[in-house]
C-alpha cells in the first residue's frame, strides 16, 4: 500500500479527476461577502484584477470568491496554474458567457471557441503563425516603424508629452491590418480611420458585455449598445468583402499568387489533407480575423507603453539598454530582422515587463465535468480563475518579485535569486497559448529597438501615478511620455 502513496499524491497534485480529493469548495478560505451578492460589490469593472491578487495576498494560493451565489476557485499555485492550463479544452474552458457574447457577434474563433471547435480551427490557423511567416511579413512592421519615430521625432522637437498609449494603438492596428489582409490603413500620419473607429467600439461593447453580471442588451438597449451594433455591423461587411476578394484571388486560376501574402491569405488556403471541406469557412476566417484585429491592437500597444513607462522609470536600465542597441545596430535607425534577434537585454526588457504587466493577468475558466485541482474538489460548471500574472509574482519562482530586474532573463546571468521561467505566463500555457506570441515579441524589438536607438525616453511628470486599468486587456492609465532626440541619431 505505501508503495501507491506517491502515485496517488502525484495524480492529487495533477488535479487528476481519477485522484480522489480531500477538499470542497466550502472548506477553502475566502473573503467575506453579502447575502445573495456574494463578493460582487467588491469587483469594480477597472480594477477586477488587483481585487484579486489582494485576496491572493490575504487567502494564500487556493481560495474560493463568491460571485453571488457561485463559488469560484481562484488559483495561484504555478503547477496547479499550469496543470490547469494544460487540460484545456477537454477537462476546463473558457466561462460561457465569453463564448456566449462572442456568438452574438458572429465571432467564434480562436479565443472564443471551445471544444470540436476549437480544435479545427487551432489545426488550420495555428500553422499561419509560424515564426517563419511572421518573419515574412517583417519589412511592413519595419516601414510602420518609420512611422511611429518620425511622429515621435516632431513630439520631440516640439518638447510635448505624448499620451504613447494612444499612438501605440494606431501602430498596432496599422501593422495588424496591413500583416492581416494587406491593408495599410496608416492611421499613425492620417488619423483615426474608419475601420478603427468601429473597431475601437466593437472592442468597448465586447469588454462591457463579457464582464456583465446580466446579458442586459438582450431586453434594454442602451445608446453604447446600439452603437457597438452599428459598429459590428459596419466592421462585419468590410472584412467579409475582403475575405470573398481574397478566396476569389487564391481560387482564381493562373493568375493566383504564387504563395499566400497575408494571414488572411494564409487562413483560407488551409486546409486539413485533400478534402475541399475541410478548411476555414468564410465566417471563422471573418471571426478569427476580427479577433486578431481586436487582439493585437490593445494587448501588444499595452505592452510597449509599459516597456516605456519602465524605461523611464529607470534610467539604469535604459542605459544599459541603449548601449546594446547602439552596438547591435551600428549607424542604423531601425533594426533588421536578424539585429531583433540580437537584442538579448532587450528581450529581457520586454520579458520581465510581461512578467510584472502582462495583459491578461488572470483568465476566467469552468470546469465541463466534475474533476480537481490538487486536492479540491470541482464540480461541473464551476467558475476557476487563474491568476496568470499573480504566478509570476511569487518569491519561490522569481527572487524579489516585485522588483524590475530583466538581468534575470538573461542565459548565463549569476544569481543566487530564484528564476522559473515557464511559471511567467503572459501569453498563457497549455495547448491554448497565444497563437500571436511571436508576432508580439517582433513588434517589441523592432519597436523598443528604434526608441532606443533615436531617442531618451523621460516620465513627463514622475509624481503623476500610472494606474493599472482593466479594459479587456490591462493598460497602464495616465502615461506621459516626453521624447528628447539623441545626438547620434
Amino acid at each position: 500500500m505505501n508503495a501507491k502513496l506517491p502515485a496517488m499524491e502525484d495524480a492529487i497534485g495533477r488535479g487528476d479527476a481519477a485522484a480522489r480529493p480531500r477538499r470542497t469548495l466550502a472548506d477553502l478560505p475566502g473573503p467575506p461577502g453579502l447575502p445573495v451578492l456574494g463578493n460582487l460589490l467588491a469587483l469594480h469593472p477597472d480594477r477586477w484584477h488587483l481585487e484579486f491578487e489582494r485576496w491572493w495576498r490575504a487567502h494564500g494560493d487556493l481560495f474560493v470568491v463568491r460571485m453571488g451565489r457561485q463559488p469560484v476557485l481562484v488559483v495561484v499555485d504555478g503547477e496547479l496554474v499550469r496543470d490547469v492550463l494544460q487540460r484545456r479544452p477537454a477537462v476546463f474552458r473558457r466561462v460561457r458567457a465569453i463564448e456566449a457574447v462572442s456568438r452574438e457577434a458572429d465571432m467564434v474563433g480562436l479565443f472564443s471557441a471551445d471544444g470540436d471547435a476549437w480544435r479545427k480551427q487551432r489545426q488550420l490557423i495555428h500553422p499561419t503563425f509560424h515564426p517563419r511567416h511572421v518573419e515574412g511579413f517583417f519589412p511592413s512592421i519595419r516601414d510602420i516603424t518609420g512611422r511611429l519615430r518620425e511622429l515621435w521625432a516632431r513630439a520631440a522637437d516640439e518638447r510635448a508629452a505624448r499620451d504613447v498609449l494612444g499612438d501605440l494603438m494606431r501602430y498596432s492596428v496599422d501593422v495588424t491590418s496591413s500583416v492581416a489582409f494587406g491593408r495599410d490603413l496608416n492611421t499613425l500620419e492620417r488619423g483615426a480611420d474608419a475601420l478603427q473607429e468601429h473597431l475601437q467600439r466593437v472592442f468597448l461593447g465586447l469588454n462591457r458585455r463579457m464582464l456583465a453580471p446580466l446579458p442586459y442588451w438582450r431586453y434594454l438597449g442602451l445608446p453604447a449598445d446600439r452603437a457597438y451594433d452599428r459598429a459590428l455591423v459596419a466592421v462585419k461587411r468590410l472584412i467579409l468583402e475582403l475575405v470573398t476578394a481574397a478566396r476569389r484571388e487564391i481560387e482564381g486560376g493562373a493568375d493566383r499568387p504564387e504563395r499566400p501574402r497575408t494571414l488572411l491569405e494564409l487562413m483560407i488556403a488551409a486546409r486539413d489533407g485533400e478534402d475541399p471541406r475541410a478548411r476555414l469557412s468564410d465566417a471563422e476566417v471573418y471571426a478569427n480575423v476580427l479577433t486578431m484585429l481586436l487582439a493585437g491592437e490593445d494587448t501588444t500597444a499595452n505592452t510597449l507603453a509599459w516597456i516605456l513607462y519602465y524605461l523611464g522609470s529607470r534610467p539604469d536600465v535604459q542605459a544599459r539598454a541603449r548601449e546594446e542597441v547602439d552596438r547591435v545596430l551600428g549607424g542604423g535607425l531601425i533594426p533588421t530582422l536578424e539585429q531583433c534577434k540580437r537584442l538579448e537585454y532587450t528581450a529581457a526588457v520586454t520579458q520581465e515587463t510581461l512578467r510584472l504587466r502582462s495583459a491578461a493577468p488572470l483568465l476566467f475558466l469552468e470546469a465541463n465535468h466534475d474533476t480537481a485541482v490538487g486536492d479540491v474538489a470541482v464540480p461541473a460548471g464551476a467558475g476557476v480563475v487563474a491568476l496568470t500574472r499573480a504566478t509570476g509574482r511569487k518569491p519561490e519562482y522569481f527572487g524579489d518579485p516585485e522588483s524590475f530586474r530583466p538581468e534575470r532573463w538573461l542565459g548565463g546571468a549569476p544569481s543566487t535569486l530564484p528564476h522559473e521561467p515557464r511559471m511567467a505566463l503572459a501569453f498563457g500555457g497549455g495547448p491554448r497559448v497565444c497563437p500571436g506570441r511571436a508576432m508580439a515579441l517582433l513588434e517589441c524589438a523592432v519597436t523598443v529597438g528604434m526608441v532606443l536607438r533615436s531617442f531618451t525616453v523621460h516620465l513627463a511628470d514622475h509624481t503623476a501615478p500610472v494606474r493599472e486599468r482593466m479594459a479587456f486587456a490591462m493598460q497602464p492609465e495616465g502615461l506621459r511620455i516626453r521624447f528628447t532626440r539623441r545626438a547620434s541619431a
